[in-house]
């Protein structure tokens, strides 16, 4: 925890203090800021005043659950026993320099808007607001910047990551052409072993095997080959494929994501040619807006930018066959604590802060396209995949070079 930062956050957005709160492990954001691996068994509270020292408000019993976070963060400590006197102290605890709190974050979203930082039920909001008198905020963007702000050295590592996943997709792909070439067929789940031995090879955290899917498979997103179920693949066919890998060093190495398409054939057919125009344009569209607005210093906002990329693909008459968010944050996990780029299955109204991380994966999903004309009606999956780092003026595409067209297999 960097309490500077958090506390310059407070200042700039005229936040009286971080509400830390947890029960049992309810709040793994408070177990993160506060240090600790595991929570104990009764209710305890961290506030971090916008000026000031913290304070901690803990179970009586509690104390040697506590004391060593308690010594890395500092601050004085009060203890409670029951309900009557944490309801006293908590009210204590909220103070500022200039009297009562006034306006707390803590982990709600407003209507849920954004579910990956509503970690605080109703109920504890509702305690928490009588006895303070206190207006509850969201803390979204001060968990972005305390969990998702990544290190010079994350950066490094995810570039590197970054090569090797597009090293396992070409090592992919030439799998394919040499099966095609000698006139085999393949399936999904030896194409997806290919990625595993690679990332296995090359020492790679690859948290679960890619996605490679064929045809009407590649329009089902979250769609997996395995052993027991996969698909065979041959000439004619459309392959999708999704990896993601991270190094092993450190539980702080990042991860790059990636999508490429390619074609069983010498020349993709033109249908699945428009299509995968209409994703790309909707993928550059997307970086275009943020590095256009971040050029002109202008604050650039998740959900904004899905909407750049999704009024394209939309315009294009496949508004309806995009029906997942444009990216998600990125780092030490594959779907990490920072901005997500939605505002379809959220409204994520995060903005976009130095040295985070996310994807840019438009796609388009046809389960019954007839895409070579042949009246088979196999199915089409397009997706584009880029992973893209904030820096302090603009917005950098980490792993190029960018899918320009499908990817002829023959």
């Amino acid at each position: 925890m960097i309490l500077h930062d958090i506390q310059a956050y407070l200042r700039t957005y005229h936040l009286d203090g971080w509400l830390l709160y947890d029960f049992r492990g309810s709040n793994p954001v408070a177990l993160h800021i506060a240090g600790l691996a595991s929570s104990g068994s009764r209710r305890w509270f961290l506030w971090l005043p916008a000026e000031g020292d913290p304070r901690w408000l803990i179970h009586a019993i509690e104390s040697s659950t506590f004391r060593r976070a308690q010594q890395e963060i500092g601050g004085a400590t009060a203890s409670y026993a029951g309900w009557r006197e944490l309801e006293e102290k908590l009210a204590a605890l909220v103070q500022t320099t200039h009297g009562p709190a006034q306006r707390i974050a803590m982990e709600y979203s407003p209507e849920n808007a954004i579910p990956y930082v509503s970690w605080v039920d109703a109920g504890a909001k509702e305690l928490i607001e009588r006895v303070t008198g206190a207006q509850i905020v969201s803390s979204a963007d001060l968990v972005q910047l305390t969990q998702a702000v990544l290190s010079d050295a994350q950066i490094a590592s995810h570039r590197r990551a970054a090569a090797v996943c597009m090293a396992a997709k070409d090592a992919a792909f030439d799998f394919l052409r040499a099966k095609l070439a000698a006139g085999e067929t393949t399936t999904e789940y030896a194409v997806q072993q290919v990625i595993t031995d690679f990332f296995v090879a090359h020492e790679m955290d690859y948290d679960h095997p890619a996605i490679v899917a064929v045809n009407a498979h590649a329009a089902d997103p979250h769609y997996a080959p395995s052993a027991e179920s996969h698909a065979a693949i041959g000439p004619g066919d459309m392959v999708l494929i999704d990896l993601w890998a991270r190094e092993m060093h450190t539980p702080l190495d990042c991860f790059a994501d990636i999508t490429w398409v390619g074609y069983c054939g010498v020349e993709p057919p033109a249908p699945a040619r428009a299509v995968f125009e209409v994703v790309a344009a909707g993928r550059d569209a997307a970086v275009r807006y943020m590095q256009e607005h971040m050029a002109t210093r202008a604050t650039v906002y998740g959900y904004a930018v899905d909407d750049a990329c999704r009024a394209v693909i939309a315009e294009a008459g496949y508004g309806d066959a995009f029906f997942h968010r444009t990216g998600h944050s990125l780092g030490a996990k594959v779907h990490y604590n920072g901005v997500n780029i939605d505002n379809l299955e959220t409204q994520d109204r995060r903005s976009l802060i130095p040295h985070v991380m996310f994807t840019i994966e438009p796609g388009v999903y046809l389960p019954t396209c007839d895409f070579d004309g042949s009246g088979r009606h196999l199915g089409l999956g397009i997706r584009s995949e880029i992973n893209c780092l904030v820096t302090a003026e603009s917005v950098e595409v980490t792993t190029l070079p960018l899918q320009r067209e499908i990817t002829p297999l023959m």
